[in-house]
């Protein structure tokens, strides 16, 4: 699969114009090579140039390793006396008067001194990078899915152990062992009553008490990928099913399930992201509570949280195979409550696939009048 990956940089930098690509360590450098390394002062840099094999300069003392973990590549070592980006400006050097693309995490101090140590001209690398991350291939649709499956297991085991004075933090805290069972390094956003009504509340000692609406955001990292879901319910000694909740939860919540199915219904190969905003979030002012709506509808998720493409007003950007988003709409009334419904969704050939479904009805949600909440 990293041949593939480097081809398809390759093609990229032809688009571009470009004569190649320079990563240091993070999600670009892992995404290209397959390895994840941590980033120090000592330098290490992926190169791919349009011609040529990709190389990597890294401490000599890494080279063993390296050349190990990654085929079709050169390894070339610096030693401590030696000045890394020297050695590396050599290699940019073979392409007379190029120009690199510099991935976009990398140090600012990193890209002053290998600009300062070659003629070649370096150029911001972020959209390039972000559309050879944006199309999943089927290896990371699988280890998606795989990190969707561990999330739901969570919270199963975790949403089980509920009961009074259980406060926000515990509860988080409970989610991140849970995911260190499961080998993956978890988080949860907990909100209990009012606190639900802030999009992105961090959890508190606010403590679980019958008759309370919650709200739960979480997903654990596992082998370099996240799931990202939230759920909304209403907990009354348990989670109450949402036809017996109180009547002004009930028909907000009812609304978020239809704004969500709205924008899943918009979403496909072809859909212009800023319509499937459009498509949930008209659902929800319709019903007098656009300005309870104060975030975009989705976001991209891959090897980073929050990535291309975004589901955003205005937004001209357009949904093609390959991308997976979230859709959560949600409606934050302050100071009482607020619900959010987030799924993981691929967008494939022929329409979209739910790859964090429940077996939730999605579709025909029955919408009560919320206007009056």
């Amino acid at each position: 699969m990293t041949s593939e990956r480097w081809r398809r940089a390759k093609d990229g930098l032809v688009d571009c114009g470009w004569d190649g690509l320079l990563a240091t360590p993070g999600v670009n450098f892992t995404h290209l090579t397959g390895v994840s390394l941590l980033r120090t002062e000592r330098l290490t840099c992926l190169g791919v140039p349009c011609d040529g094999e990709p190389w990597i300069v890294c401490p000599a003392f890494e080279v063993d390793h390296l050349a190990s973990q990654i085929e079709g590549v050169t390894v070339i070592g610096w030693e401590e006396t030696e000045s890394p980006f020297a050695v590396a400006a050599a290699r940019i050097e073979t392409v007379r008067d190029g120009t690199w693309a510099i991935e976009p995490s990398t140090a600012y101090h990193d890209a002053e001194r290998l600009a300062a140590a070659t003629s070649a001209r370096f150029v911001d690398g972020a959209s390039l990078f972000g559309r050879l991350r944006r199309s999943k291939d089927t290896e990371e649709v699988a280890l998606l899915e795989h990190a969707i499956k561990v999330a739901w297991s969570v919270f199963g085991e975790v949403t089980a152990t509920l009961e009074p004075g259980l406060t926000e933090r515990i509860m988080a805290e409970r989610f991140v062992a849970a995911f260190r069972q499961h080998h993956a390094d978890g988080w949860a956003l907990v909100q209990y009553g009012p606190g639900s009504s802030v999009p992105h509340g961090e959890p508190s000692e606010r403590a679980l008490a019958p008759g309370q609406p919650v709200l739960i955001d979480w997903g654990g990292w596992l082998d370099g990928f996240t799931a990202d879901l939230t759920r909304s319910f209403w907990w009354d000694d348990g989670i109450v099913p949402i036809a017996d909740a109180p009547a002004e939860y009930r028909a907000v919540h009812s609304l978020v399930r239809r704004a969500q199915a709205a924008g899943l219904e918009a979403l496909g190969p072809g859909a212009i992201t800023g319509e499937v905003d459009e498509a949930a979030r008209s659902l929800i002012h319709q019903a007098g509570h656009g300005e309870h709506f104060t975030h975009r509808l989705g976001h991209g998720l891959g090897r980073e949280i929050h990535e291309p493409p975004y589901l955003v007003a205005e937004s001209e950007t357009i949904a093609a195979p390959g991308d997976v988003v979230t859709v959560e709409p949600g409606v934050y009334i302050p100071g009482r409550f607020g619900v959010r419904w987030e799924d993981d969704v691929l967008v494939t050939k022929s329409g979209i696939d739910v790859l964090s479904f429940q077996g939730e009805c999605y579709v025909g949600v029955e919408l009560e009048d919320a206007s009056a909440i």
